[in-house]
């Protein structure tokens, strides 16, 4: 078992590796011998294991519960939009069987290969946060079996304190087991999309601010190995859903709804070669990227292609080989539009190409507020980038890319992260303490512990 990234779990009680699971098995009878394994410290929900650091691991003595057999639909409400289904549900899954009907996920991450449950515990959001929030404002309501109050409903009005503590809660207060979310109504599969390519890092701030209102969808392709009057380099692209008067939601639903099918055109079958993805392979592609022809003005393409982009490739973590990847996604606040994001993000990334720490999937995007009680998004910028793991000075860096992160008011994304320390998180999530005061109220023991929760000391006095 591991994260997305690949890369060994920093804990609290160490590195451990990344590829057992250490669920029953930890809790195991020190004395060799046929004796039963012990009753483990409690239960870990994990779906689709998208989380590219330690959010969905187990802490040593835990064990998981695999919510992928949560898989049932439940109810939906054509005239309201809202869907009811259970926890391991993934977003795919969704997608198969309402887009056909004319209605879409309402906020989405850059893979489809996440359960419902998962993006609730992560808060997940998409391209459109800027105008639409996370998905944490598109929840009706929750079903929580949590460990001191049993199976509990909650929402935006019922049980409030245990919904914002378990919406972007990381699965800590319990086991999400039921969702209700209101989807999107849409009149096309498609999307019309544009891209507006950037030379320098200020154009691209300036097609931000001059796009941003007049589409849905926006995010930024960047260029994170460029320097000089070349820096931050990119190509923003830009979406909407379209508009299809012949299109007839009921009228496409197959006749035969089986098992929604794998969209990757190909797998990778084992860890790429060492070396693969060097500074020199990332300049190329990159070069390569930002020059790639692209039509003028607007066309429509499948939301797949736009929303999903990597999902082509089955297995794209092993790329970055054996030692996998650090996906780091910081936020940098605007500070009431003081500019403190731009300038946040410049920072940033004259780090990254003063160390050739270069990225070739690479994002910048918009960001609004969220309103739970422990918030990744603030009015801003984000951008995700993927490192390869070359060993401690790859951790070194990163350390000091927390120092300038957390200079300018940001914070990092815990759903991705994998090495962030006790002190930086609770520098940059203040909240934190209130939090937790507000999970313990439905688990005092601390059952289901994750790795990222026993690495930053989230159940110490």
């Amino acid at each position: 078992m591991s994260g997305w990234g690949r890369t060994p779990v920093v804990s609290a009680r160490g590195v451990f590796p990344a590829t057992v699971s250490e669920g029953i098995k930890a809790s195991l009878p020190a004395t060799a011998g046929p004796a039963e394994p012990a009753e483990p410290e409690g239960l870990l929900g994990r779906g689709l294991g998208r989380s590219y650091g330690d959010a969905s691991l187990p802490a040593a003595g835990t064990g998981f519960l695999d919510t992928r057999f949560l898989d049932r639909f439940i109810a939906f409400d054509p005239v309201t939009g809202i869907l009811e289904a259970e926890a391991g549900v993934s977003l795919h899954s969704v997608l198969e069987v309402m887009v056909p009907r004319g209605y879409f996920l309402p906020v989405t991450p850059g893979t489809r290969w996440v359960t419902l449950g998962g993006a609730v515990a992560s808060n997940v959001h998409g391209k459109n946060h800027h105008h639409c929030g996370s998905i944490e404002h598109f929840i009706t309501a929750l079903e929580v079996a949590t460990p001191a109050c049993g199976v509990m409903r909650c929402g935006p009005q019922e049980n409030r304190a245990l919904f914002q503590a378990t919406v972007g809660g990381y699965g800590l207060t319990g086991l999400i087991t039921r969702v209700s979310l209101r989807l999107k109504p849409i009149t096309s599969p498609r999307i019309r999309t544009r891209a507006v390519r950037a030379p320098t890092l200020s154009a691209l701030f300036e097609a931000f601010r001059m796009h941003d209102a007049g589409y849905e969808y926006s995010v930024a392709w960047i260029d994170t190995l460029t320097q000089g009057k070349a820096l931050g380099r990119g190509v923003l692209m830009l979406g909407d859903h379209a508009s299809d008067p012949e299109f007839s939601g009921e009228a496409r639903i197959p006749r035969n709804e089986k098992k929604p099918s794998d969209p990757a055109l190909f797998h990778v079958p084992f860890p790429a070669p060492a070396g693969l993805l060097q500074p020199w392979a990332l300049r190329l592609f990159n070069a390569a990227y930002y020059h790639l022809p692209r039509p003028a003005g607007e066309k429509t393409a499948a939301y797949g292609g736009f929303f999903y982009p990597l999902d082509v490739i089955g297995g794209w973590n092993k790329l970055y080989g054996s030692r996998g990847f650090f996906q780091y996604q910081c936020v940098i606040p605007d500070d009431t539009g003081s500019g403190r994001g731009e300038a946040g993000v410049e920072a940033c990334l004259n780090y990254l190409t003063r160390h050739g720490m270069g990225s070739f999937l690479a994002v910048l995007k918009r960001c609004g507020d969220d309103s739970v009680l422990l918030p990744f998004c603030k009015r801003g910028y984000t951008l995700a980038l993927d490192i390869p793991h070359r060993g401690a000075e790859t951790l070194r860096r990163l350390d000091e890319l927390d120092r300038i992160v957390l200079d300018y008011g940001g914070r990092v994304y815990l759903t991705k992260d994998a090495r962030l320390s006790k002190e930086t998180f609770r520098a940059m999530y203040p909240e934190w303490e209130t939090w937790m005061k507000t999970v313990t109220r439905f688990n005092p023991d601390g059952l289901g512990r994750s790795r990222m929760s026993e690495r930053l000391g989230l159940w110490e006095a």
